[in-house]
């Protein structure tokens, strides 16, 4: 999804911040074990400085895909 409203840039005040849907894939330990995830979240860039920028909801879903991936796995005795 991308998106045509652009919002002005935090980082350098002067680029605009344009949206883009993103597929991440990431590894991350835990007490269990290392987890395997992927999602995909809203991820901004800004046309000057190429800053990244992502809002509270995509930290809300990696945290979710790490909360499920870790359920599945067993625990250390």
């Amino acid at each position: 999804m991308l998106d045509t409203n652009p919002q002005p840039c935090d980082v350098c005040k002067s680029g605009h911040v344009t949206w883009h849907d993103r597929r991440f894939e990431f590894r991350k330990w835990t007490d269990r074990g290392y987890v395997s995830c992927r999602v995909t979240i809203p991820l901004g860039v800004c046309g000057r400085c190429q800053s990244r920028h992502w809002k509270e909801n995509a930290e809300a879903v990696v945290e979710g895909a790490v909360r499920r991936e870790y359920e599945k796995l067993l625990p250390v005795a």
